[in-house]
């Protein structure tokens, strides 16, 4: 084939927030209505806080007619054959298109400020859509359940359950645990019994961290130095709690945390778990493992690397494991690729080999999501609306 298949393991998808309310559990419908307005309102002071609002007003009002495709499934199909996308993970969203689920549980998945059970409907009511809108396209769409596992292990199991049933790939949890117990917990583990069991890919994506005051000299930078690291933190949890050694087939995504960084985080964590003098005085916190943090993050986790994919990320995919980067075009967000995915691709692919172009944009989203009974069938679709594998050739140094 003349064309690269393109999985897209970062996109976003909600409904209108007023939407939601045929999705929601009847029991918390007036609490729904009460709140609804509050949230839109909540919601959009927050963008104001948090983003230029002149920025966001010209990208709206540039891809009018567009953005609608975070909810309207005839439309994003329209949109991601025009970016040569055959298929996509799809996320929550949070405020950058002012469709994030109900009761706090969009993309940020703050344990604070919320109340559990509201959360968990507004969780249960994306769930119920997001599950209907990919099965209006189950080739094309990997769906995403939201589970906020921090409150009641049980409720997560059975979520998780009900969510592979209905056609779901994988889970995304709260990064910040706050006040409840971080991920290294033996609590969690009948939560990941089961999604090893299933082959549901826990997430974690950009987005969830402490609250800023954005009024402060500095303060935006500050988040963009720590929003990575807050989104990545279950993972050192995962590596050194035993998570993965004692679930030797569970599935773990971070997915736009950019990448630049990884290999650095890598070597940090077999230093600090080696057996050094320095570490004598700390007693043991590795002896519950067989092999190096580097080690399970190779067999275990995946990169979805999309917003921030850049030239410092190509630079590294190595470092980081050839068969753990996975692409995404981040679809609907400004920061991502869309409109412009082909150009932005060729920008910052070119001159990279066939075969890890290959491994990048598809065969490694195939087997982290369990796409292999779908393969042929996207590579079909690929081979019409793929971009030319000849763009990616790197023009002869003069």
């Amino acid at each position: 084939m003349d064309r690269y298949l393109i999985v897209s393991t970062d996109g976003h998808a909600g409904l209108l927030p007023e939407e939601y309310r045929p999705y929601v559990d009847p029991a918390y419908r007036d609490a729904f209505d009460a709140t609804v307005a509050e949230e839109i309102a909540a919601r959009a002071a927050r963008e104001k806080d948090f983003l230029i609002q002149s920025f966001n007003d010209e990208w709206r009002r540039n891809n009018a007619g567009k953005l609608a495709a975070a909810w309207d499934s005839d439309l994003r199909l329209e949109v991601i054959d025009a970016d040569g996308v055959a298929a996509e993970v799809l996320f929550p969203d949070g405020i950058t298109e002012r469709n994030a689920p109900p009761f706090g549980a969009g993309l940020g998945l703050k344990p604070w400020g919320v109340e559990p059970a509201l959360q968990w409907a507004g969780a249960r009511a994306h769930n119920r859509w997001i599950a209907e809108f990919c099965a209006q396209a189950p080739l094309r769409r990997i769906g995403v359940a939201i589970v906020p596992v921090l409150y009641d292990v049980d409720q997560a199991v059975a979520e998780v359950v009900w969510a592979h049933e209905h056609g779901l790939k994988g889970i995304l949890i709260p990064a910040v645990t706050g006040e409840y117990a971080p991920y290294n917990h033996p609590k969690y583990y009948p939560v990941w019994r089961e999604c090893e069991a299933r082959g549901m890919v826990v997430h974690n994506h950009s987005g969830p961290t402490p609250e800023y005051d954005f009024s402060l000299p500095g303060a935006m930078g500050v988040f963009m130095v720590e929003f990575a690291w807050w989104a990545a933190r279950p993972l050192w949890h995962l590596i050194f709690g035993g998570v993965f050694e004692h679930f030797p087939q569970l599935k773990y995504c971070l997915t736009e945390v950019s990448e630049f960084w990884v290999p650095s985080l890598l070597e940090l964590m077999d230093v600090r778990a080696s057996v050094k003098h320095t570490s004598g005085k700390l007693g043991d916190f590795r002896s519950n493992l067989t092999m190096k943090p580097s080690e399970y993050f190779d067999r275990n986790c995946w990169l979805g690397a999309s917003a921030l994919f850049d030239e410092g990320s190509t630079a590294v995919r190595k470092e980081i494991g050839l068969d753990n980067i996975m692409w995404g075009t981040d679809f609907p967000h400004p920061e991502g690729s869309w409109p412009h995915t082909r150009e932005k691709m060729v920008r910052y692919m070119a001159g990279i080999p066939e075969d890890e172009l290959t491994r990048m944009l598809s065969t490694n989203a195939i087997a982290c999501y369990g796409l292999e009974g779908d393969a042929d069938a996207l590579n079909a679709l690929a081979s019409q609306i793929g971009p030319e594998k000849s763009l990616f050739v790197a023009e002869p140094a003069e």
